[in-house]
């Protein structure tokens, strides 16, 4: 179990992956990041996404959660371009980093921006090509892009090294360009309520553990954030599949209930169970 440090943030339990493995890791403090990183991580890291449940790589999945999934997320493409307007980008070229099975970058298309994909699972990449988008499946093939919007919905959590992704991302944006990064907040409240069986810590997937104090220390040298947005939905969807894990009776209404019991609480304590940040460039 992990040690209490004399940080300010709260410490999350040791955890497992249910959904998974079963297997248990540890969530250690790195203070260079203000932000907790899953140990060990395993040898074979991409196994762990060729799952039926894992629903952002998965178009056929089935069953009351997927549903919900699904409803969820096609209304949110609709927010998440407002947000991305909304923001004032230089320009209309736009890279979305880790774009799974292209739903985003589709919608996006759609809406008259110039539009490329990054992602590294070959099944997800091979179902947004089959959409008619340019998905590459490495950085090394994306080379000083100068796009004016770079996007991460729910990624950066899975990302080696954060502090060296922001760079690289800085590199990659026009002067003046827009980061929009979204990741699980734990110290929200529905965190603290599930604990160990918290979804959002989703390990051995997620190698990263965020507050916003952990975005303002990793992204504070190159950019500014100029907007914070709640996931009003992510409180519910976690709470579902955090109940599933926990193998309560009723838990879809409980976890329901739990889901915007969390948002209410957000809305005093401003830390929602998931937050987008809009982040700008500096000059």
């Amino acid at each position: 179990m992990l040690s209490r440090k004399s940080h300010t943030t709260s410490v999350p339990p040791e955890t497992r992956d249910y959904m998974v493995s079963g297997e248990r890791f540890k969530l250690e403090w790195q203070p260079k990041h203000k932000a907790y990183k899953t140990q060990p991580k395993p040898v074979n890291l991409g196994d762990y996404y060729n799952h039926p449940d894992y629903i952002s790589h998965n178009n056929e999945a089935s069953g009351f959660r997927a549903r919900v999934y699904r409803r969820v997320r096609n209304f949110n493409i609709r927010l998440k371009l407002n947000w991305v307007k909304s923001a004032n980008p230089p320009g209309k070229k736009l890279l979305d980093y880790g774009s799974g099975t292209g739903d985003f970058l589709f919608a996006a298309n759609k809406n008259s921006w110039n539009v490329v994909g990054l992602e590294v699972n070959d099944g997800a990449r091979s179902l947004a090509q089959k959409k008619g988008l340019m998905v590459h499946s490495a950085q090394s093939e994306i080379n000083h892009g100068n796009f004016d919007v770079i996007t991460l919905w729910h990624v950066l959590e899975h990302l080696e090294d954060p502090k060296a992704m922001q760079q690289w991302f800085c590199d990659q944006l026009t002067e003046r360009g827009i980061l929009v990064i979204a990741v699980p907040n734990f110290h929200s409240w529905d965190a603290k309520y599930y604990k160990e069986f918290w979804a959002a810590y989703d390990v051995p997937r997620h190698l990263w553990h965020f507050s916003k104090e952990s975005i303002q220390t990793i992204f504070g040298d190159n950019f500014e954030i100029v907007q914070t947005r709640p996931m009003w939905f992510d409180s519910v969807y976690v709470s579902l599949l955090s109940e599933q894990y926990k193998k309560n009776n009723g838990s879809s209404l409980r976890g329901i209930l739990v889901g915007l019991w969390s948002n209410l609480s957000a809305i005093l304590t401003k830390e929602p169970s998931s937050v987008a940040y809009v982040l700008r460039k500096h000059n």
